[in-house]
């Protein structure tokens, strides 16, 4: 643990952000922490998954710089273990470019609670949803449904002021937070409905550009955190639903940045600090993930509808300018 200055950073960062002691004594003095991050190493039974973590700034600019997301030895070499396929199969879903990656994860998460309803999960059960007509099915059922742009909005407007609650109290992230915070707040007062719905078109719009990022990040985040050690299917179904709530709350906040920034070019370095900013402020424990679950939902797994909600029909603009050749 080490104690924050009063600008809320590492006290051994010099005004270039190079640490002192490394500076001084060479990298052999730091602690296990420093010394990993933004590495993360998680042993489980029979292999040892590495993978780096999103709250690094370096770890996105990587990630926006990738067509897709690479791995250093197949996913296919642990496929005895059915949480490892579940695993797999939604990381490949979400790479698929024939889907916006929110519909990918509205597919992954109905797949994911059909095999929760089902007494026993094998191999072959799973491999039915790598069928093109199952998964066609699934895309055209999720096509013909009704989406309220407003309705996403403000649910994720309630999720990004809840999660900032106690880093705003504690001051951390100040200057990201506090004005887009804000500016949540009056909208959670209320709004011209008609105004913010063109500024959504608009940012969607924009928001495109970032498809192939923000899939990346998924893609990475599924492999990162939807499967700890010791993890059973009801706990994957819950660790799913929170990187779809980090999704959610992420891209709420590049909008916000984006309106209080006049509503105009929507900057690369703003979508990458949102992603930053929100993946430590989500970079919870997995017994405080389910725990904040209980307590701000219903119950610990959502409804297929919930997640829908929170997702919302974003993709649209992205997938009809990779039909005309545009991405």
């Amino acid at each position: 643990m080490i104690q924050m200055d009063e600008r809320k950073r590492c006290p051994f960062l010099n005004e270039e952000k190079l640490c002192k002691l490394v500076n001084q004594f060479g990298d052999k003095v730091l602690s296990k922490t420093c010394t990993t991050f933004p590495r993360e190493i998680k042993q489980f039974g029979d292999r040892t998954e590495s993978c780096l973590v999103a709250c690094c700034p370096e770890v996105i600019d990587m990630l926006s710089r990738q067509d897709e997301v690479a791995f250093t030895e197949s996913l296919e070499e642990n496929q005895g273990d059915v949480l490892v396929q579940i695993r797999s199969l939604l990381m490949e879903l979400v790479a698929d470019k024939e889907y916006s990656a929110c519909k990918a994860m509205m597919m992954g998460f109905y797949i994911l609670l059909d095999l929760y309803d089902k007494e026993t999960v094998t191999s072959k059960t799973i491999d039915q949803y790598k069928s093109h007509k199952i998964r066609k099915e699934l895309s055209d059922a999720i096509d013909q449904m009704e989406f309220s742009s407003i309705n996403t909005f403000d649910e994720n407007n309630e999720l990004f002021l809840d999660l900032a609650v106690n880093y705003r109290k504690e001051k951390l992230y100040e200057g990201f937070l506090e004005p887009i915070a804000r500016l949540a707040e009056e909208y959670s007062e209320g709004y011209d409905e008609d105004q913010v719905y063109e500024q959504l078109e608009v940012f969607e719009e924009k928001f495109a550009s970032y498809e192939q990022l923000m899939r990346n990040y998924l893609v990475s985040q599924l492999f990162n955190n939807s499967l700890h050690p010791e993890s059973d299917l009801k706990d994957m179904v819950a660790l799913f639903q929170w990187i779809a709530l980090e999704y959610g709350v992420i891209r709420h906040t590049v909008l916000l940045q984006w309106l209080l920034a006049g509503a105009e070019e929507l900057e690369y370095t703003k979508v990458r600090d949102a992603i930053v900013i929100i993946s430590r402020m989500t970079g919870y424990e997995e017994d405080d993930i389910f725990e904040y679950l209980e307590n701000s939902f219903q119950s610990l797994i959502w409804d297929w509808g919930y997640l829908a909600l929170l997702l919302g029909n974003y993709g649209l603009w992205w997938a009809y300018s990779l039909s005309i050749g545009v991405l």
